[in-house]
C-alpha cells in the first residue's frame, strides 16, 4: 500500500493541494472546519433526494395514477434514459470543463435549480394525464421525473470530483449527505403513512357476493406536500453549495484542497511518474507510468462497478419481492434501518478508514453473501424461506441492514483510495457507480418485466 508520507518533503504543493490533509501538510496541522462539514452533508443530500423520494412515494402514487401497479415499470424505464446525463458531462468535461473549475461550478448550479424547480413543478402537476396512442397515461410526471433523474444521474460524475476541492477529510461528510438523500424521504414516507401493504376488507362484487381488496391509503398528508419536502431540501442544497464555494470562512479548507492538474508530470514528485496506490518493487521508468496507474486504478473501479451493479441497481428493484412476504413489520424495518445503514456505515469511517484495498475487497464479498440470501427469498417469493416466523422476518431484515451497511463502508472507502489522485480519479468512481447501476437496473428490469422471473405477493 502506498504511504503518503514517503517523500512528502519533496511534493510539490500545486500537484498534491488535494491532498488535504497528507501528514506534513498544512491541513494535517490545521483546525478542521465543521461548517464545511456540515455543509457539504447539506449538500450531499441532493445526490439522490428526488429520486429516492418518488419510490418511496410509489404506494400513493400507484393508487392514483392511470398506470396502477405498471407505474414502477415506466419509472425505471425513465431513470436509465436519464443516464444520458453522465454520458453527455463525460463529453462535455474533456471538450469544455477540463481547465474550467468555473464552468464546472455553473453545471452544478444548474443541475441544483433543475431539480428543484422540477420537484416543485411535480407538487402542482403530479396528477396531470393525457392520452398517448389511446392510453391515459402520467406524462407530466413521467416528464418531470426524466429532468429529476437527470440531475441525481448525473451527480454521480459531478459531485464527487466536486469534494476534491476540499481535504480529503471532508470527502466522507458527503458521503454521508448521499446517505442522508435515501434516509430523509424514508422516514418522512413513513411519517406520512406510506409502505407496507394496505389493510384487507370486504368489497362488493355484485352477484358474485364479496371478496377481500386492499383499503385505499389515507395518508396524513398529500402527495403534494411531500413534493414540497423535496423542493425544500433542494434549495437547501443549493444554498449550501453556494456557501461552499463563496463564503470567506471556508477559503483555507477550499485553498488546500484545489483540485490537482490533470498532467501526469505534475501529479509527481521530482516530476517524474505518478505515486502510485501500491507499492511495487521499484519506480517504474517514466513511458511506464500510465500502466502502472492504471493496473492500481482498474481493480478498485471494477469492485466498485460490482458492488453498485448490485446495491444500486439490482437488488432494490425486487426488494418488495424478498421483503413484503414476511409482512408488514419486517418491510417497514427494511425501509428505515437499511437506509440508516448507510450514513452510519459513512459516519464508522470517520474511526475506521479504508487504508487497504483487501478491506474493501473483503466487507464487499460479505456483502454478496448477504445478497445471495436475499436474492434467494425474492426468487422464492410469495412463499421465501421461514416465512411466518419470526427468525424469518429477523434474518431478511439483518441481511438487507448487513448489506446495505458493508456496500456503503466498501463504496465509501473506495472512494477514500482513489482520493489522493484527485478529481480525475474520483470522476472515473462516479462513472464505474453509475455504469454497474444501469447495468444491475436494466438486469432487473428484463428479470421482472421481461421474463417474469419474480412473483409477487398480495395480501388479499
Amino acid at each position: 500500500m502506498w504511504e503518503p508520507t514517503t517523500n512528502i518533503g519533496r511534493l510539490r504543493s500545486r500537484s498534491y493541494g488535494a491532498l488535504g490533509d497528507l501528514p506534513g501538510t498544512a491541513m494535517a496541522t490545521g483546525r478542521r472546519l465543521l461548517l464545511t462539514d456540515l455543509l457539504l452533508v447539506l449538500f450531499g443530500i441532493s445526490s439522490w433526494l428526488a429520486v429516492n423520494g418518488i419510490w418511496v412515494e410509489l404506494p400513493l402514487l400507484v393508487a392514483a395514477l392511470p398506470e396502477g401497479w405498471t407505474l414502477p415499470s415506466y419509472l425505471s424505464v425513465i431513470v436509465q434514459l436519464a443516464n444520458v446525463g453522465p454520458l453527455l458531462y463525460t463529453l462535455l468535461r474533456y471538450r469544455l470543463l477540463r481547465r474550467s473549475t468555473r464552468l464546472d461550478s455553473l453545471v452544478v448550479y444548474g443541475m441544483l435549480v433543475t431539480g428543484a424547480a422540477a420537484c416543485f413543478l411535480s407538487a402542482l402537476f403530479w396528477q396531470r394525464t393525457s392520452t398517448v396512442a389511446g392510453v391515459e397515461h402520467s406524462t407530466a410526471l413521467f416528464v418531470l421525473l426524466f429532468f429529476i433523474a437527470l440531475v441525481d444521474c448525473t451527480s454521480s460524475v459531478v459531485y464527487v470530483p466536486f469534494t476534491a476541492r476540499f481535504g480529503s477529510r471532508y470527502l466522507v461528510s458527503y458521503m454521508v449527505g448521499e446517505g442522508l438523500s435515501g434516509l430523509l424521504p424514508s422516514l418522512v414516507a413513513l411519517a406520512q403513512g406510506v409502505g407496507g401493504n394496505a389493510e384487507c376488507v370486504n368489497s362488493s362484487a355484485g352477484i358474485n357476493g364479496t371478496f377481500l381488496t386492499p383499503a385505499p391509503l389515507k395518508p396524513r398528508f398529500p402527495v403534494a406536500g411531500f413534493f414540497y419536502f423535496l423542493f425544500a431540501m433542494m434549495a437547501l442544497s443549493c444554498v449550501a453549495f453556494a456557501l461552499l464555494l463563496h463564503l470567506p470562512r471556508l477559503e483555507a479548507s477550499r485553498e488546500r484542497g484545489s483540485p490537482p492538474s490533470s498532467d501526469a508530470s505534475d501529479a509527481s514528485p521530482r516530476g517524474g511518474s505518478p505515486t502510485r496506490l501500491y507499492a511495487v518493487e521499484a519506480p517504474a521508468p517514466a513511458p511506464a507510468a500510465p500502466v502502472w496507474r492504471w493496473r492500481s486504478l482498474l481493480p478498485l473501479l471494477v469492485l466498485q462497478a460490482l458492488i453498485s451493479l448490485l446495491a444500486n441497481g439490482f437488488l432494490p428493484s425486487v426488494q418488495s419481492y424478498s421483503v413484503l412476504p414476511y409482512g408488514n413489520l419486517a418491510f417497514h424495518l427494511v425501509a428505515t434501518l437499511s437506509l440508516m445503514a448507510n450514513p452510519a456505515a459513512c459516519l464508522l469511517l470517520f474511526l475506521l478508514p479504508v487504508r487497504r484495498a483487501a478491506v474493501a475487497a473483503g466487507c464487499a464479498l460479505l456483502g454478496g453473501l448477504c445478497a445471495v440470501y436475499l436474492l434467494l427469498t425474492a426468487a422464492e417469493s410469495p412463499a421465501p424461506p421461514l416465512q411466518g416466523t419470526a427468525a424469518g422476518e429477523a434474518l431478511v431484515v439483518l441481511g438487507w441492514v448487513l448489506f446495505v451497511g458493508l456496500t456503503t463502508y466498501a463504496k465509501v472507502g473506495i472512494a477514500g483510495l482513489l482520493r489522493p489522485w484527485g478529481g480525475s480519479a474520483l470522476f472515473w468512481y462516479g462513472a464505474a457507480t453509475q455504469a454497474g447501476s444501469l447495468v444491475g437496473a436494466v438486469a432487473a428490469f428484463l428479470a421482472v418485466n421481461v421474463f417474469n422471473l419474480f412473483t409477487g405477493y398480495y395480501p388479499c
